[in-house]
């Protein structure tokens, strides 16, 4: 008897019922996944083109419109479980491609204690949390967006800004004050040390928006209002020239051991691009499974997954968007490249199956993790195998 597959779940939903048809999602949707049908009087979302930014959830007057990501009421819940954790009455909302690390952050906003709330992208936090959160007694919101130019979203930084500055006036004439909430902007950049720079070209040839150039006296030059942080050219640096802000090599150099010495075996370290992955609020994860975010897979570079391996990991997956979903030009492309040259290079010491690479998308509940479940199993099959032969 054939079992049947179950549909996986969609990350976004429009409730027919609840729609008034105003069309105001469709107007502000940065990639035209939704739509009005006139004929049928509907409004229709192509789950294929959303890119769960969770835009259109934000703003729908209606609340018509459903996600199973860092909705109202599961923001409210993990405000309600780690307030006591960081025992502070300010909380600090970041898109994660603005954010620096927490003490940065902290630098940014001069706020020592704070809650922090990172999420894809400001734009998907509705009037509706931040209202909540202020009622449920936090006495300050810092929101930190990314420049509006740089927003991977397009318009989710923008908007950000126009509801910050439409709630705090109808704050201030409820007596919450001036600025109840504060909104800065911020952009991770890449940083040069032209000491180590050998002028190789490889950055200026693979950088998707022509931000580095050569120059005439031998050296490299970054436009840094060009950069938009994917880290690609970090990552194929031969002479260790260059830096990503918060994916510093030596940050992430560090991370591994730690994070490898708290799992149990298997144990599988996840490279994950961040817009590939929403992590639930509650950082719930199989103590097999260890995570870092990247800012692309593009930052993948060969010596994090050398260091994995060799402080004990059983196997090294990256994670990464379709080229189509990719924010950051088709980098995950050639970040797959990467990582099937890496696997080329462990394959002659019979290690390249316990590297894995693998596209996914938000917009469906459960593929990362299926996609680490059949790894897992990969690996586990490969070691009953090389077990049998001794």
């Amino acid at each position: 008897m054939n079992q049947k597959v179950a549909e996986p779940k969609v990350a976004v939903n429009i409730n027919d019922d609840q729609c008034s048809r105003c069309s105001i999602c469709g107007s502000l949707c940065p990639y035209d996944a939704i739509t009005t049908d006139h004929e049928n009087k509907k409004i229709i979302l192509d789950i294929e083109k959303c890119q769960v930014c969770g835009i259109c959830y934000s703003a729908c007057p209606a609340k018509a419109i459903d996600t199973i990501y860092y909705s109202c009421s599961s923001v409210l819940k993990y405000l309600e479980k780690v307030r006591p954790q960081y025992k502070s009455d300010t909380l600090v909302i970041m898109c994660k491609g603005s954010a620096p690390d927490f003490s940065e952050v902290g630098r940014l906003f001069g706020v020592k204690d704070f809650i922090p709330l990172s999420v894809p992208c400001v734009g998907r936090i509705s009037e509706e949390v931040l209202l909540g959160v202020l009622v449920a007694g936090v006495k300050k919101i810092n929101i930190l967006a990314c420049d509006e130019d740089y927003c991977r979203f397009h318009r989710g930084s923008p908007l950000t800004g126009r509801r910050t500055i439409a709630l705090n006036r109808m704050l201030e004439q409820l007596g919450y004050g001036e600025e109840a909430i504060t909104l800065k902007r911020n952009s991770l950049k890449v940083t040069v040390d032209k000491d180590l720079c050998i002028a190789c070209g490889n950055c200026v040839y693979y950088c998707p928006y022509d931000a580095p150039t050569l120059t005439s006296a031998g050296g490299i030059s970054f436009d840094l209002d060009a950069c938009r942080g994917c880290g690609l050219c970090v990552a194929l640096c031969p002479a260790f020239a260059l830096d990503l802000e918060n994916w510093e090599r030596a940050r992430i150099s560090d991370l591994i051991p730690h994070l490898l010495a708290e799992m149990k075996p298997p144990k599988i370290l996840v490279f994950r691009c961040q817009w590939a992955v929403y992590p639930p609020l509650n950082g719930d994860m199989s103590p097999n499974i260890g995570t870092i975010d990247l800012p692309c897979a593009g930052r993948v570079e060969a010596l994090h997954v050398l260091e994995a391996l060799q402080n004990g990991a059983d196997g090294v997956m990256v994670v990464a968007c379709s080229e189509d979903d990719c924010k950051q030009e088709k980098v995950s492309a050639r970040a797959e490249h990467v990582v099937t040259r890496i696997k080329e290079k462990l394959d002659q010491i019979g290690l390249g199956e316990r590297i894995n690479f693998s596209a996914v998308s938000p917009r469906y509940q459960g593929q990362v993790e299926e996609a680490v479940r059949q790894f897992r199993q990969s690996l586990e099959g490969a070691g009953a195998e090389k077990g049998a032969a001794k």
